[in-house]
């Protein structure tokens, strides 16, 4: 056992390794440094091997969310809002969620109808928003925006801000705020105080994680929730004006409706938006997205879903992250130099066959993990190092080679210079 740990565990090793690692860290401090190099880092950014899970659906199909139903008020005036609000309201559902700001007061008329609808609902989760109206240390939210207090005292409310990678709204959204403190009050997030009126032992089970930030178990898009559009609740109109009120599509009692944009209507007609919509994993486009594919009532459902199914996705830890390409980079370095001194002329055939299929593999297995038991592997810091080992593990032993020959070659001649005086003396 000794003899085999003396085997693996070297000088030559371990320097080598710790060399993969601050080579690593150098370029990741280039990167900071030099703007021309901030698009490939955002491009890097706003990609993720895991993406694929969703975009190519690599996982048990999920089935859709029967309780949830996502409807959508289009360009309705508060008038045609509160309408909708009161054909919802009359058929009692456990909890009414609307995305919309409401912040400013319009036509007085309109917003008395809307306020009076609004008073009909038992549950109502309004909207707030999370600002920062001075710039603080740590770019921490200051400020929060709610509805006008004509509309917020007939509910409770709850922050409808989602991540984007980089802050920018082009790019991908795979996580959320739970929750967020401002001054002595705490705000719970949008889809979470709208689960905590349906069930708050799963909300509490939920941020027991202790994670400021979760990542979103996407369930789908629309076709995973009953979606309503417009006319499903108004009804429409004939040629000559008149309005056609058909029944609901479904009944709505004690299900959990989320109110909001979800573009024009729903017909092929629809103008292309770019309002209140994101890119996520969902997207097919995983890859070079050009177009965003989930509006924004649908993200907040997928997560409202996820937590009243209690199924959140767990994810590896830093220290975890670093351990895992530690133990990877040190397990390729001995392989690695074992080829270079026993079988040097095949180096370079083995070592890059080597890398490939590890780091396939590697990215493989994070996807399966991902896809099959809901857990992130960070194997991103293990893949540059696979990557990388290889070809510092040549540029250490020539240095070092080098350097120890010369080192060794001025032992040798100042052993030699000795001995020549030595003699002389000797022969004086």
């Amino acid at each position: 056992m000794l003899k085999f740990l003396r085997l693996i565990f070297k000088a030559d090793y371990i320097y080598c390794t710790i060399t993969v690692f601050l080579f690593m860290w150098g370029i990741a401090g280039l990167v900071d440094r030099f703007s021309f190099l901030n698009p490939i880092e955002m491009a890097l950014t706003d990609f993720e091997m895991t993406d694929i899970v969703f975009a190519e659906d690599i996982r048990d199909t999920p089935k859709p969310d029967t309780n949830i139903v996502l409807v959508n008020f289009g360009n309705l005036s508060r008038r045609g809002i509160a309408r909708q609000v009161e054909i919802i309201a009359a058929q009692k559902p456990k909890v009414l969620g609307i995305d919309c700001s409401f912040r400013v007061l319009k036509r007085p008329e309109e917003d008395s109808l809307l306020a009076l609808a609004l008073s009909k609902v038992k549950n109502l989760v309004l909207y707030s928003k999370l600002d920062s109206k001075q710039k603080s240390k740590g770019g921490a939210f200051d400020t929060l925006l709610y509805c006008n207090s004509k509309f917020a005292k007939y509910g409770k409310s709850g922050f409808c801000n989602l991540i984007t990678a980089g802050g920018e709204e082009y790019l991908t959204c795979r996580t959320f705020p739970t929750k967020d403190k401002v001054g002595s009050h705490t705000e719970l997030a949008f889809a979470l105080q709208i689960a905590n009126l349906v069930d708050s032992n799963k909300v509490n089970k939920f941020l027991s994680r202790g994670n400021d930030v979760e990542l979103i178990n996407f369930k789908g898009n629309t076709n995973m929730f009953y979606s309503l559009d417009v006319d499903d609740i108004l009804g429409h109109e004939d040629e000559s004006g008149f309005v056609y009120q058909s029944e609901l599509p479904i009944n709505l009692k004690d299900k959990i409706v989320i109110m909001g944009y979800m573009g024009d209507d729903f017909g092929p007609k629809s103008r292309l938006t770019r309002e209140d919509k994101f890119h996520t994993p969902m997207n097919p486009n995983y890859a070079g997205k050009a177009y965003p594919d989930m509006f924004g009532v649908v993200v907040h459902a997928n997560i409202l879903s996820m937590v009243l199914e209690d199924l959140p996705i767990n994810r590896m830890g830093g220290w975890a992250e670093i351990l895992l390409a530690i133990f990877l980079c040190y397990l390729n370095v001995v392989f690695f130099f074992y080829i270079h001194d026993y079988y040097p002329s095949w180096y370079d055939l083995v070592v890059k066959t080597v890398q490939i299929i590890e780091v396939v593999l590697i990215l493989y297995i994070a996807v399966v993990v991902y896809g099959k038991y809901r857990f992130q592997m960070n194997v991103t810091l293990g893949v540059v190092a696979v990557g990388l080992c290889g070809d510092i593990l040549e540029v250490y032993t020539g240095a070092m080679y080098n350097i120890v020959g010369r080192f060794k070659d001025r032992i040798k001649l100042l052993i030699f210079r000795r001995k020549e005086i030595k003699l002389s003396s000797k022969a004086q």
